[in-house]
């Protein structure tokens, strides 16, 4: 009796002492939440004070009036200023840019980035190779580059992304080389964006670049140049649309929707009739982009296409020409393509010109055996929210 009341009181004490503990380290982790908590706070008031501050002596930090030794050997005030500096390279003017980068090398702190490039690890790193690019300094290309062969990928899309931050032409050429050389280990949508950044001001210079590309490269540099496409790249982008690959081709088909008609229209009309559909669907795209009649031949031959989705979005980029609604539709029927001509119509409808076609229909000049094949398609239901008592005007013209 006596040793399991033993038992009993060793394990109540055991209990106590186990609930203690927990309570103690509630308490405990409860104190360190609110000091963190009450040390971020007071970290944030302490910045957004110095912030405050720094900014009223903005001006007289830049002409060089407060010594750069007062505020840079303070780290939060170091880095208060450079990403003050950053947000202004920013928004400033092309001569405005130049005194704040002219200051950013005065005053060590592009020296100071630099080393926190080539010298930090992961985040910290990652971090400097933004901000490094945001000053849009050539001097920031050497150091950025360097960061497309890290073996971290968080790393080199950081390298790839800073250097598309600077916006300058020969940033690109580290990033187009070493992707020619197969050593770029970084997802494409990157890649693009930060070669479309840094070639925005001057597009015809990625042209030598890809005429000596090839496989991979090529479809990437394509794709660029057909995003910057300007009228004076029209040559490049008609040979490049007679392209091996079909990711070239439908590039090319992109970039063409911007040169002159004369060269564009013959160019996407043989792209319209190309085997792979992907590269007729942006033919069909661009000729969307090109508001001129010239453009309707090709588009019919796309409206008679096998994809659904080039029949479509011929479709409706034809239905765009209002004047010329009558002559295509009964060009549709000729063709006796049901397929054709049920998209012609949803285009149509789409549009909100279908009422239209109807008035046009009933005139006697308009041929019989157009508006039969429209009126039984119509009836047959390619156009749900049209009922036959819509088309009874049409109906009884052609009766009588």
């Amino acid at each position: 009796m006596l040793q399991s009341f033993s038992e009993i009181m060793n394990t109540a004490l055991l209990i106590t002492v186990i609930l203690a503990a927990m309570a103690i380290g509630i308490a405990l982790l409860l104190v360190i939440l609110l000091a963190q908590r009450a040390w971020r706070q007071f970290r944030t008031r302490q910045f957004d004070a110095l912030t405050v501050k720094i900014h009223r002596e903005w001006r007289a930090i830049v002409r060089g009036e407060i010594p750069a030794n007062e505020w840079r050997e303070d780290r939060l005030k170091c880095e208060t200023v450079q990403a003050i500096v950053i947000q202004e390279i920013s928004a400033a003017t092309d001569k405005d840019r130049a005194g704040l980068q002219q200051f950013l090398r005065t005053s060590g702190l592009l020296t100071r980035c630099i080393r926190r490039v080539r010298d930090s690890h992961g985040w910290h790193r990652r971090r400097a190779m933004l901000a490094l690019g945001a000053m849009q300094i050539p001097e920031a290309i050497e150091p950025l580059a360097e960061g497309l062969y890290d073996w971290q990928l968080d790393t080199r899309m950081a390298a790839v992304q800073a250097l598309g931050r600077t916006g300058l032409e020969h940033a690109a050429e580290p990033v187009i080389e070493t992707h020619m050389l197969g050593r770029l280990k970084v997802p494409t949508d990157p890649v693009t964006n930060a070669l479309v950044r840094c070639y925005q001001s001057r597009p015809e210079a990625i042209l030598p670049y890809l005429r000596r590309s090839a496989g991979k490269s090529r479809d990437l540099l394509a794709r660029v140049a057909s995003e910057l496409a300007t009228p004076d790249m029209a040559n490049e982008m008609v040979l490049l649309a007679g392209d091996p690959s079909p990711e070239v081709r439908a590039c090319a088909a992109r970039g063409l929707a911007v040169a002159p008609l004369p060269m564009a229209i013959p160019a996407l009309a043989n792209l319209v009739r190309d085997n792979v559909w992907f590269v007729r669907l942006r033919a069909v795209s661009a000729l969307n982009q090109i508001p001129h009649p010239l453009t309707i031949p090709a588009l019919l031959d796309a409206v008679r296409d096998s994809n659904r989705l080039c029949r479509s979005r011929a479709a409706a980029a034809v239905a765009k020409f209002e004047h010329e609604t009558i002559d295509v539709l009964q060009a549709v029927t000729e063709a006796r393509n049901r397929y054709a001509l049920h998209s012609m119509i949803s285009a149509i409808e789409l549009a909100g010109g279908f009422e239209k076609v109807l008035i046009k229909l009933a005139d006697p000049a308009v041929h019989e055996d157009t508006a039969a094949l429209i009126l039984n398609a119509l009836q047959q239901g390619s156009a749900k929210m049209w009922t036959v008592r819509a088309a009874e005007p049409v109906v009884e013209s052609l009766q009588s």
